[in-house]
């Protein structure tokens, strides 16, 4: 059984959100020191994976709201556990 590490809400962490539609890279850079790739093309449409370090868990909910109000859908958010964890069967933690 996989054990969940608790992050501290005031501690920096990894995290990758994915959404739907697109987000160019340059503004999830400049926004949010985040990395922007699309990451599928389904009959539903496109989606997007931003992936960087994020301050604190209220930055998390300031991405995840800023993204809901410029209209996209938030599918996921998962913390990616540090490289030393990859020793885990998964190498990241729902949210």
């Amino acid at each position: 059984m996989e054990q969940n590490r608790h992050v501290p809400l005031d501690m920096p962490a990894t995290y990758r959100i994915c959404i739907t539609g697109c987000l160019e890279n340059e503004l999830a850079e400049r926004q949010w020191g985040m990395t922007s790739n699309a990451v599928e093309k389904t009959g539903k449409g496109e989606q997007t994976a931003l992936i960087g370090e994020v301050a604190d868990q209220a930055a998390l909910v300031g991405i995840i709201n800023t993204l809901y109000n410029s209209g996209h859908t938030v599918v996921s958010v998962e913390r990616v556990l540090p490289a030393a964890d990859s020793h885990m069967d998964s190498s990241k933690e729902e949210v």
